[in-house]
């Protein structure tokens, strides 16, 4: 190995251990990593002309001052883009993961889902220009499939099957740039900030305009063969469904239990019913069954109960194949379930010996967005190592400090 590659090794490992810590000091530094104080020295000394790092002083407990080497997180930006099927929700972040600046339009709003990609894009590089941080990556989550050469498949909310989504934005985008499908980066969000802090082994399933799940084991996503593990919204749920055929690329799973479905089920119920139903008296939405069946409403309790058992089902399925020590419940369907998991934990209880523990996200709507930016600092911190390091450093690595366990490498 050359001089010049053990310097950018030394100079990796000591950023990363600075970024990793927050704050720390040369002589930590020297210790953890192993290089002597005349080497740290030098390389912080080049982080700090770089602007990677910041240097001040703290009190230490004997009251003498030492110096304190932290991580820079406003030395760049990443963005994050979470385009869902009704709304594109966009972040601009600090290099240490700080939400910046927000925007939310409508997942149509510039002629469709695509050009509306581009321009959130465009608009948030702006907000970034503007807060005078350069942008280091960025990382869009999609409801679809992103094979190993980035077309979109599967994407119906997006109206994307054989889309060469990857292509076309690199050749508007110029920032280093990752796509994921949209429930694997809120698992990533789940490791790092929410329910799944420390957990190696758990699941996000998400249901809202579509159905998708994310299953970790080990502390690793499960990719499948084709990019596609964990898109449960294709379970058949009951023998009748085998010789249905799909609703366009609608799976059995979300026939039965996605918010557009939930809405459909409720007005075909009401058509068979001569109960007294609030839901005769306007539009029926998803949020409106929730509503009326929160008020007691018997159609809209009935419409409920069966959703409920077709969630169970799906839960025991993930249970029986992964073995989660937890799963997130997320998307608007999803986190309006809260009111019904004791009843799902009595469901899924009788029929696993070991069965999940089952939650309601705590990151509310923005789990996507959040797993966006956790992707796209992955990102940055990768494409920044030393060759030889590059297929050694992941968010997984992080675990042993910041108790992050999940990679989307």
């Amino acid at each position: 190995m050359r001089q010049t590659s053990i310097l950018e090794v030394n100079e990796f490992l000591v950023l990363d251990f600075v970024r990793a810590r927050g704050e720390t000091s040369r002589p930590q530094i020297a210790e953890e990593l192993g290089l002597s104080p005349s080497s740290i020295s030098r390389i912080v000394r080049r982080l700090i002309d770089g602007g990677l790092v910041t240097e001040g002083e703290r009190t230490s407990t004997g009251g003498r001052p030492r110096a304190s080497i932290a991580f820079n997180s406003r030395a760049g930006c990443v963005l994050g883009v979470d385009l869902g099927g009704t709304k594109c929700h966009g972040a601009v972040a600090d290099l240490g993961g700080t939400i910046l600046d927000e925007e939310v339009r409508p997942t149509g709003e510039d002629g469709g889902p695509f050009p509306t990609l581009v321009g959130m894009i465009e608009a948030l590089s702006a907000r970034a220009e503007a807060h005078g941080l350069p942008v280091a990556a960025l990382a869009v989550g999609v409801p679809a499939i992103v094979d190993a050469d980035g077309v979109a498949i599967g994407g119906p909310n997006v109206h994307w099957h054989g889309f060469p989504l990857v292509a076309e934005l690199r050749r508007r985008v110029a920032i280093p740039l990752t796509v994921q499908n949209d429930v694997r980066l809120a698992a990533l969000a789940h490791a790092w900030r929410g329910d799944a802090r420390r957990c190696t082994d758990f699941a996000v399933l998400s249901i809202g305009t579509g159905i998708g799940s994310a299953v970790v084991t080990d502390g690793r996503l499960a990719k499948g063969r084709h990019n596609a593990a964990g898109e449960v919204g294709y379970l058949v749920l009951a023998r009748e469904q085998l010789d249905q055929e799909g609703s366009g690329d609608l799976g059995g799973f979300e026939r039965l239990a996605s918010g557009p479905s939930i809405a459909t089920l409720a007005r075909t119920t009401l058509i068979g019913s001569r109960a007294t139903s609030g839901l005769r008296d306007g539009p029926i939405t998803t949020a409106s069954v929730f509503a009326a069946a929160a008020a007691g409403d018997p159609v809209a309790s009935s419409v409920l109960g069966a959703v409920v058992d077709h969630v169970a089902m799906a839960l025991v399925a993930i249970g029986a194949v992964a073995d989660p020590e937890v799963v997130v419940l997320e998307g608007s369907v999803g986190r309006a379930l809260e009111p019904h998991l004791d009843r799902l934990a009595d469901r899924i209880a009788a029929q696993l010996p070991v069965p999940p523990r089952v939650v309601v996200s705590s990151l509310g709507a923005n789990a996507t967005v959040v797993g966006a930016i956790a992707a796209a600092l992955q990102l940055t911190r990768t494409r920044n190592a030393p060759a030889d390091l590059s297929q050694t450093f992941s968010v997984a690595a992080d675990a042993r400090l910041s108790g992050t366990a999940v990679g989307v490498a």
